[in-house]
Order: structure tokens, then C-alpha cells, then sequence
């Protein structure tokens, strides 16, 4: 835990509980609220920032294997076979990276936030391979 969390969770204990009754307590709640929110307001942009990351590696990997050309005579032997399998695997491998990115921004920006957004697309690897 970091520093500043500790401090807001001291922060947050110290207003009485019998303050209930004062406007006071209601502002403070919202305060601290908002204090937690704005590391979880960075902490989101950077997982949505690695999965842009994750993206454009996929775009990238495409161009390579764009060369890859399995209509054209002559041109495949075990090496190019090889390395279009590799291009496929590495693309594979950063969607899923991407869509656990994805699915931890999404749990951390709405799923304790409760902002009507519904949970019938879930995405996160709790729904790998599940319709929805």
C-alpha cells in the first residue's frame, strides 16, 4: 500500500461516524472518493495506453506477414512456413495480452464505479471463450 492510500484510508477513519447527521460528512465521503479515483484514473490510461501498445504491435506483425504468400509457386519451403507460424503466434499472443489489458481497465473503471454500464460483453480472461 502506498503512502497516500494509507493516508486517505486514515483520512477517511478519522471523520466520526456520528457525523452522519452533518452535510459536512457527505462532502468529505465525495472527497475522499475522489482522491482514491485519481490514481485509478492513471492507472487505467496506462493499461489502455499498453494496450494501444499491444495494437499496434498486431499492425505490425500483419505487415511482416503480409509477405507471406501461400498462392505463390515456389515460394514456400519449411523456413517460410516456419516463421508465418511464429508471425501468427506472436499476434495471438499480444491480443491476448491485449485483452487482459482491456479487461483490467474496464474492471477498474467500471466495475466498482456502477455507472449503469452492463456486463453482458464482459471482456477479461474470466470470459475467454464464452459467448455473449
Amino acid at each position: 500500500m502506498r503512502p497516500r492510500d494509507c493516508a486517505v484510508g486514515h483520512m477517511h477513519g478519522v471523520v466520526p461516524s456520528g457525523a452522519a447527521d452533518c452535510e459536512c460528512h457527505e462532502q468529505l465521503h465525495e472527497e475522499f472518493s475522489y482522491l482514491g479515483g485519481t490514481d485509478r484514473g492513471r492507472i487505467v490510461r496506462r493499461l489502455l495506453a499498453a494496450a494501444d501498445e499491444q495494437r499496434r504491435r498486431i499492425e505490425a506483425l500483419l505487415v511482416l506477414l503480409g509477405d507471406f504468400d501461400p498462392n505463390e509457386p515456389g515460394s514456400l519451403d519449411d523456413g517460410v512456413i516456419a516463421e508465418a507460424g511464429l508471425l501468427f503466434h506472436d499476434i495471438a499472443c499480444a491480443a491476448e495480452v491485449g485483452f487482459s489489458l482491456l479487461g483490467q481497465a474496464r474492471r477498474l473503471e467500471f466495475g466498482r464505479m456502477g455507472r449503469g454500464h452492463s456486463n453482458s460483453t464482459a471482456i477479461g480472461p474470466a470470459s475467454a471463450g464464452t459467448a455473449t
